[in-house]
């Protein structure tokens, strides 16, 4: 999610690091899903003039970063409902307070 929505500074990477990787992440898998035009960029790795781009752009348009920051919190919640069945201690509170900073991070 970062990828999209977070500024190169922020981050301390470049942002769309993970696409110009040839990564496929959980946005551009979600937006794939509606747009068709994704699926031979992440084929060929995003290699191509202009695929990182696009890619962007159609991740963007679509409802992709929104998928994955609902799967993102799905899994941060059962993380924390397993947790919660540890005895109470400042290391299970430390994890739930970690599946929270995970959800909240902006780099």
């Amino acid at each position: 999610v970062l990828d999209f929505t977070g500024a190169s500074d922020v981050l301390g990477k470049p942002a769309l690091a993970d696409v110009s990787l040839g990564l496929s992440t959980a946005p551009v898998l979600f937006a794939s899903e509606t747009i068709p035009e994704l699926r031979p960029m992440i084929k060929r790795k995003f290699k191509q003039d202009g695929d990182v781009e696009k890619t962007l752009k159609y991740v963007l348009d679509s409802d992709g970063v929104d998928r994955a920051r609902s799967l993102a919190l799905f899994h941060a919640q059962r993380a924390v409902n397993a947790i919660c069945r540890l005895p109470e201690s400042t290391e299970r509170n430390a994890l739930i307070s970690l599946a929270h900073m995970v959800l909240s991070r902006k780099s």
